[in-house]
């Protein structure tokens, strides 16, 4: 009998511990477009930091002619931001952003460092808004992705994955130049 009390004592625990990370794990109005924001918000950080530990004269480094430079792979996330962001969710970038839609004039646009971050940072911050603005009800829209009809949901995953794409890259392009990223420091 003694051995049963201790045994209720902590299932109930349990069960109450369960519950209360049930309640701040309850899931918000609008799920789906809050757990893409916190993969967009750990990417953004993961990228601006290792942008920030890229020298400014390895922004023109490129793995091969062709291919694109340290400061491309940076604007073209910011440029992808704007314009799947755009497709995806209906929302237009905003004219302060100077978004033309043409990915070859926008990733080349400057080499400068510290303009690249801001144009990132701008990127960010309206793709995350752009993405909370969806509605649950629209996640099953469709619309045409080169050629291919996609839902809105599988075209909001899209935007992560691409950020996350290169992101990789980048990382593969400041390892090639020596550059650790900083928060793999000491491993």
């Amino acid at each position: 009998m003694t051995t049963i009390k201790p045994l209720m004592i902590c299932l109930l625990f349990a069960s109450l511990a369960g519950s209360a990370r049930g309640a701040q794990a309850a899931p918000a109005k609008e799920a789906l477009q809050g757990d893409l924001v916190g993969q967009v918000d750990f990417v953004e950080k993961r990228i601006l930091d290792l942008a920030d530990a890229v020298p400014q004269d390895k922004y023109t480094w490129r793995p091969a002619p062709g291919v694109r430079s340290i400061a491309e792979v940076y604007l073209h996330i910011a440029f992808a931001n704007y314009g799947l962001g755009g497709k995806v969710t209906g929302k237009t970038p905003p004219a302060s952003a100077g978004f033309g839609g043409d990915p070859k004039k926008w990733d080349t646009q400057t080499t400068d460092k510290a303009a690249i971050k801001k144009i990132l940072t701008a990127s960010f911050d309206w793709v995350k808004e752009a993405i909370k603005g969806v509605p649950d009800k629209d996640l099953d829209k469709t619309f045409d992705f080169f050629g291919h009809k996609m839902s809105t949901r599988s075209g909001l995953i899209t935007i992560v994955n691409h950020q996350h794409e290169h992101f990789g890259q980048s990382i593969a392009y400041a390892r090639s130049n020596n550059v650790v990223p900083p928060w793999s420091k000491g491993e």
